[in-house]
């Protein structure tokens, strides 16, 4: 259930080592199972923050419920992107939407 998309303006080398580290992070970070965990990554996508096409990237995580300590939650993240693709975290926007149950469906229902 909890879900993150990472949108960057940067070429990522290895997609798929991102993707593992990053599934792994959130899943500690949430509290969560990994087996529910789902990321993906959209890269060189047209991005701009502060007027600047200098690295950047914008997170978009969900999950039915939030962590308790969101500013320690947004560090994980963005010590995770800092590390993986050298964004510093002023160039790095995190959104978190807390849905509710009956608006998330999994295996032909819903939670």
């Amino acid at each position: 259930m909890p879900y993150l998309n990472i949108v960057t303006n940067q070429s990522i080398t290895d997609e798929a080592s991102l993707l593992k580290t990053t599934s792994l992070a959130v899943s500690k970070a949430a509290g969560k199972p990994e087996t529910y965990v789902m990321v993906a990554v959209e890269a060189k996508a047209n991005m701009l923050m502060g007027g600047s096409d200098a690295p950047t990237a914008f997170l978009d995580y969900r999950a039915l419920g939030l962590p308790a300590d969101r500013a320690a939650f947004s560090d994980t993240l963005c010590r995770l992107i800092t590390e993986q693709l050298g964004i510093p975290g002023d160039r790095i926007y995190i959104s978190m939407t807390d849905s509710e149950r009956q608006n998330w469906g999994w295996n032909h229902g819903t939670f």
